[in-house]
């Protein structure tokens, strides 16, 4: 008797779940086609979060679907780019760094294979330029410095792309999987519960009497529930609007970009007057020699 009492117990809950399930779906139903009567309305306060929320979670989505592309080294790698010179010898750019570095610094450990960046793929380029060309020729000598630069500028496009991995890209998606994830999936229960509690006032208004009384605790339970739900997700969708993560990740993202170019600006503005001071004593001696 008493583990027939149990498995009543452990019934009883299942049923009332399995009751609500099919009284939730002819509600949608109803609502969807027609005839359902009155519709419970949400708070406008909700209502107004649940914009909000929308609208920061299409800006996770939105911005982590354009910065992916920082995971990937070769984006803004050359397509067309030949093999003969995207392989230059090895040997021949540990030199060229060697040289460009001092002789007292060491040029470090050369990866497996070649970074793929425009900035590697330039600096390879220019240093078989100034291979051929020669040390010696202007040309050869701005190609050099050229190399050195790309090389360089190459390597911080790469620690940009790791830091905005590191602090933007996986935060945001830990955002995205984690606090607006749970906002949404407590709004879905809102949204449950309000199909529930208006499916219970519809069977009310259609109830016999011997079964009103039943159905109004059933009314009230269901009432009880949305209010909790709501405040539940409320709650939720307050934290998704407040924190202040996501600025501080795209605080970070600009402080990645921002070293980046600051480097960039300040790397080619190391070679770009000495570079100009060769072209201009090459041309005087052309114009000299043509005279």
């Amino acid at each position: 008797m008493d583990s027939f009492s149990s498995f009543s117990q452990k019934l009883n809950p299942l049923a009332r779940k399995l009751t609500q399930g099919f009284g939730q779906a002819r509600q949608l139903a109803q609502e969807r086609f027609g005839g359902a009567g009155e519709i419970t309305e949400l708070p406008q306060e909700y209502l107004e979060l649940e914009k909000k929320v929308d609208a920061i979670r299409n800006v996770h989505l939105n911005l982590l679907k354009v910065t992916r592309v920082f995971m990937s080294e070769d984006y803004d790698y050359p397509t067309q780019l030949q093999e003969s010179i995207a392989d230059v010898s090895r040997t021949l750019v540990k030199e060229f760094k060697q040289v460009a570095l001092g002789e007292n610094e060491q040029a470090g450990p050369e990866p497996e294979e070649a970074p793929k960046t425009l900035s590697h793929a330039l600096s390879r380029a220019s240093a078989q330029g100034a291979e051929e060309v020669g040390l010696e020729e202007p040309l050869g000598a701005a190609l050099f410095k050229y190399s050195s630069t790309q090389e360089k500028l190459g390597n911080e496009r790469l620690k940009m792309d790791n830091d905005i991995m590191k602090r933007f890209i996986q935060p945001f998606n830990t955002t995205l999987n984690t606090n607006i994830q749970f906002a949404l999936k407590a709004r879905k229960r809102v949204y449950a519960t309000r199909l529930n509690l208006d499916a219970f006032k519809n069977n009310l208004k259609n109830s016999k009497p011997e079964k009103t009384e039943a159905i109004k605790l059933e009314v009230e339970q269901a009432e009880e529930e949305l209010h909790a739900a709501v405040d539940e997700a409320m709650g939720l969708m307050r934290s998704v609007i407040e924190t202040p993560e996501p600025l501080r990740n795209l605080a970070d993202l600009v402080a990645a970009q921002l070293a980046y170019y600051k480097q960039g600006f300040e790397l080619l503005s190391e070679i770009a007057p000495e570079i100009d001071e060769m072209q201009v004593t090459q041309e005087a001696l052309y114009r000299n020699n043509r005279e």
